[in-house]
């Protein structure tokens, strides 16, 4: 008798120790639940995620506004903005020849130094390491400055190969030359500051001798001189481009090894450098298009009298087009009759076609027949 309740009580033992471990399994995940929601309801855990998260969504927003490039200006309002604002001329008074031209480079100095975000190649911050589209974009900007300054020192102050150099060129051409990517002591920002000032020093000049001729000169020759240089740049930048089409490269000189086809192919640039040349050739676009405006102005009566104020118009057209904004946050580059749009092959088009007319009105400056 005894035996039998001892084996009852067994068994309700049993069976209540097994209930026991099925509540267990069961609330355990509920119980791992309200943990997680006790654990994130302490403002200590809330605090540190919500201020997290509204760093990154506010730096986001800043680095789409900092990376937007400038739309393009009109030059020649802009000159005589400056010049009736530092008391040059008066508003109705006539520019003197060469004065669009310098002004327009400072226009384009300050710009790049006071454009939202300031000049950030040089920055070191997480939000401008991040936007590198326009990091690149600056540094094609600085190449063409680079070159236009020079032009300035060598061509267009100068009005024989003999005559002496402008000093606050040299100066100017010296500080944009300086290391576009130092942020220690001293910083680039700093030396192309520099640089501007020694310009406004020679657009001073320029604006109180009696004939702009003798610090600037446009003729044919000197005109030409710069547009064979830029012909050059602008068939270096429509290689680059073609190196960004996502496709093979037909080369008619090319042996039937497979060895130099793979050759060819390797030349195409890597889907990381893609993106970083199209925004530097257009950075540089940029400048040369503003630039050529500029000298469309100064060089009026000259492109008048070689019948090629057409010509410069078909170039500041092409040069106008490849300024026009992104429609894409991304630059694609499919292939040339693919699915997806190919943003380097249309670059590129516009390039080329700048090229050309380059061509021709040098063709008109060297007393061609008309074009």
């Amino acid at each position: 008798m005894n035996n039998f309740a001892d084996e009852e009580f067994q068994e309700e033992q049993d069976v209540r120790s097994e209930d026991r471990r099925d509540d267990v399994v069961e609330e355990t995940p509920a119980e791992e639940k309200r943990g997680w929601a006790a654990f994130l309801k302490h403002k200590w855990v809330r605090m540190p995620l919500r201020v997290g998260t509204g760093v990154i969504i506010l730096g986001g927003c800043v680095a789409i506004y900092w990376s937007l490039r400038p739309p393009v200006f009109d030059v020649v309002e802009q000159a005589r903005a400056k010049a009736v604002e530092h008391s040059h001329f008066e508003p109705e008074q006539p520019l003197p020849t060469g004065y669009v031209t310098a002004a327009t480079v400072i226009n384009l100095g300050e710009l790049l130094l006071e454009k939202p975000g300031g000049y950030m190649a040089n920055d070191r911050i997480a939000v401008t390491r991040f936007v590198d589209n326009i990091r690149n974009w600056e540094y094609g900007f600085v190449l063409q400055m680079r070159d236009t300054v020079y032009a300035l020192r060598q061509e267009f102050s100068r009005s024989r190969s003999q005559s002496l150099e402008r000093k606050e060129l040299i100066e100017a051409e010296a500080r944009f030359n300086f290391d576009h990517n130092s942020w220690v002591l001293p910083k680039t920002e700093a030396k192309y500051s520099e640089g501007l000032d020694y310009i406004r020093e020679y657009l001073n000049n320029l604006s109180t001798v009696q004939s702009g001729a003798q610090i600037f000169v446009a003729r044919q020759d000197v005109l030409d001189s710069y547009i064979s240089r830029q012909q050059k740049r602008l068939g270096s930048f429509t290689v680059r481009l073609r190196k960004n089409i996502a496709g093979y490269q037909y080369d008619p000189f090319m042996l039937t090894s497979g060895e130099e086809e793979d050759e060819t192919k390797d030349q195409l640039n890597s889907w990381t450098e893609r993106d970083d040349e199209f925004y530097e050739i257009r950075g540089s676009v940029y400048v040369m298009y503003h630039v050529l405006l500029a000298l469309r102005s100064d060089y009026t009566e000259v492109l008048n009298d070689s019948n090629a104020y057409g010509t410069m118009n078909r170039i500041l057209s092409e040069l106008y087009m490849a300024n026009q904004p992104m429609r894409s946050p991304m630059v694609l580059n499919g292939e040339e009759f693919g699915f997806l749009q190919n943003h380097s092959l249309t670059l590129a088009a516009h390039l080329a076609k700048a090229n050309l007319a380059m061509q021709d009105l040098r063709t008109l400056l060297r007393g061609g027949s008309d074009i």
